[in-house]
């Protein structure tokens, strides 16, 4: 009986993988690993782990501008073969999910003359569709005084089809790729920051219209608490002074997640939770109104969407030699009736009572779930957390994405389900299509499936761990059925290095899309 059942689930698991592959035949984007998206030659290859992507319509080219970022660890050699660890990678010339060119994000020199370095791989990247450009954040530091601060990178799809200031391959010093760059919330170390997240006000008229807006974790004077700052910069990146947007009572308030709703309004998601050990995590939502950059927006007080009784918090993830976080993401749809915003927000979640190990073993979760809440109040009151997916297996990394042409959702995370041990994940993307809050059926993106637990045999310090800590998602289209794709970045183990001439496991970031 139960090899019965094995060969059932077996042919199910490749039938489905058929499936997906006969709907996009011949793609390098939609092969059953995806496409492989660096051109780091295989010769001694390091670690690149996927961040985050963007893309915009490509009129020159008559494609989609796809850019991606990462964390690489060639930045960390000695030479290395670009500027720093935290990468970018970008396709200009075609559709088949192959970077043109690539490079390590630049240093930023301030009007004060302090040089600031991107280390530790922490970069995101968002499209600005109504200006066609694209802006880059990440953690910048510098040294005499020791400081640390949010790097902005802004570029235009222009600037990123030259191939005077962007050529081809790979580049190691990238600076004319970028038009304008900027650091704010510039501290010294006893006030240190981390996972850094941008937005971009979409609108083209009325008060802070293009517009951005960075959210960053930053410590107290007291070294063990933490709120989260907020600071609004001009689409010229005139940055202004950072405000707290967290509760006081809130000290421990991490992984902040903003957006701006397309009337101008900016939200922000975080956690907050009690130290040491897995204790229950609240989920805050802030809505702010906005001033006019320098200008810091007006924000109401946090509101509790929900309290998470058994997170995810730096957890092992079932028998997966990988750790997850509780880090609410959210997106804002605009309803038909041009008025109603509901609000779609996702995060990772234990389903059972995580188990705590004793002495140097990680907190154990035996089910990792990709969950899901929403709200068309502006926060104020959210529907019942449901599951993205009711299979068996880990799933895990989830994020989210919505289509403004169409106003459908899309959620994109890995899952073990198709593995008889739980152990080799494959890439799901599952949508919320317009009008509607219910999650639609899985589609299977990757028929084939990592294993995480492979790594090259060259190994650096501070390079990214195994698959890192998400996944990446852009969506774009016309708003005409069938002329929409989804572009998800995430971190595989499908193509190998070689090492003295022998080949073995290498771990890269892959991308691959899904078209409706």
């Amino acid at each position: 009986m139960k090899r019965s059942l094995f060969v059932i689930v077996f042919l199910s698991a490749q039938l489905l993988g058929l499936r997906q592959l006969a709907q996009a035949a011949g793609s390098p984007c939609n092969s059953p690993n995806g496409s492989l998206f660096n051109l780091e030659p295989r010769p001694n290859a390091v670690v690149q782990v996927a961040r985050s992507i963007a893309t915009l319509p490509n009129p020159a080219g008559n494609n989609n501008l796809v850019v991606a970022v990462g964390a690489d660890a060639r930045g960390l050699e000695s030479p290395s073969s670009i500027i720093s660890e935290d990468a970018f990678y970008v396709e200009r010339s075609g559709s088949d999910c192959t970077p043109d060119f690539e490079g390590g994000l630049p240093f930023i020199l301030t009007p004060e003359n302090q040089l600031f370095v991107p280390i530790f791989g922490t970069p995101s990247v968002i499209a600005d569709p109504a200006r066609d450009q694209f802006y880059i954040v990440d953690l910048d530091f510098t040294q005499s005084p020791d400081d640390n601060g949010i790097g902005i990178y802004r570029t235009t799809s222009a600037n990123l089809n030259n191939t005077s200031a962007c050529p081809n391959g790979t580049e190691f010093g990238t600076a004319p790729c970028f038009t304008t760059v900027a650091v704010t919330n510039i501290t010294g170390l006893n006030a240190f920051l981390d996972n850094p997240s941008i937005a971009v006000d979409p609108r083209t008229t009325g008060v802070g219209a293009g517009d951005l807006y960075t959210v960053v974790t930053q410590r107290n004077s007291d070294n063990t608490t933490f709120h989260i700052s907020l600071t609004a910069c001009t689409n010229g990146l005139d940055c202004g002074n950072s405000i707290s947007i967290s509760a006081k009572a809130d000290t421990q308030a991490d992984f902040a997640w903003v957006q701006v709703r397309p009337d101008g309004g900016i939200t922000i998601s975080y956690r907050n939770t009690t130290f040491p050990g897995v204790n229950k995590e609240e989920i805050k939502f802030v809505t702010c109104a906005p001033a006019g950059a320098p200008k810091p927006p007006t924000c109401s007080n946090p509101v509790l969407v929900t309290t998470v009784k058994t997170p995810v918090f730096d957890t092992m993830i079932g028998d997966l030699p990988m750790r997850d976080q509780l880090y609410p993401r959210h997106v804002n749809r605009l309803e038909s009736d041009g008025k109603t915003v509901t609000t779609f927000m996702t995060y990772d979640q234990c389903d059972v009572a995580v188990l705590q190990q004793n002495g140097v073993g990680q907190p154990f979760c035996s089910k990792t779930d990709v969950v899901l809440t929403s709200s068309t109040n502006d926060g104020t009151t959210w529907s019942p957390v449901t599951l993205v997916s009711s299979n068996p297996g880990q799933q895990f990394f989830g994020a989210i994405a919505n289509d403004t042409s169409t106003g459908t959702v899309n959620i994109a995370y890995y899952s073990t389900e198709n593995d008889l041990f739980q152990l080799r994940p494959q890439v799901f993307l599952t949508q919320i299509l317009p009008g509607t809050t219910k999650v639609g059926p899985p589609q299977l993106l990757t028929p084939a499936s990592a294993d995480v637990q492979a790594s090259p045999p060259i190994s650096l310090d501070a390079q990214p761990a195994f698959f890192g800590d998400r996944i990446g998602l852009a969506v774009t289209g016309t708003g005409i059925v069938g002329e929409s794709t989804a572009y998800v970045s995430f971190t595989w183990t499908s193509v190998a290095g070689t090492y003295n001439g022998v080949s073995s496991a290498d771990v890269n970031n892959h991308l691959t899309t899904f078209q409706y």
